[in-house]
């Protein structure tokens, strides 16, 4: 791959940012601070040298929720992110600010 051909065709992400609305850069926000649960979860479970099967027997949660989660192409609850840390002897904190 040509990296200054790439560089020359390439959108930062400040660029591509700026013609976002107020509302568009909160949802990514929001998606951001999800994705990063998602993946301090599952780093986590793999620090433990657990399994998916292994979390959710500990959870209490189908292994499909484990893999759903995990990928991201499910949205889940607080008490399953709570459940998951749980099974992991970590915690979820939940900061509410005005």
């Amino acid at each position: 791959m040509n990296i200054s051909l790439l560089k020359k065709h390439a959108v930062s992400l400040e660029e591509h940012m700026k013609d976002l609305t107020k509302e568009e850069r909160k949802i990514i926000e929001a998606e951001k601070k999800y994705y990063d649960i998602v993946v301090a979860l599952r780093k986590q479970r793999e620090k433990l040298g657990f399994t998916q099967e292994k979390l959710a027997d500990i959870s209490k949660l189908p292994r499909t929720t484990i893999t759903k989660v995990e990928s991201g192409s499910r949205n889940a609850t607080l008490q399953t992110l709570i459940s998951m840390a749980e099974a992991m002897g970590k915690t979820v904190e939940l900061k509410l600010w005005g």
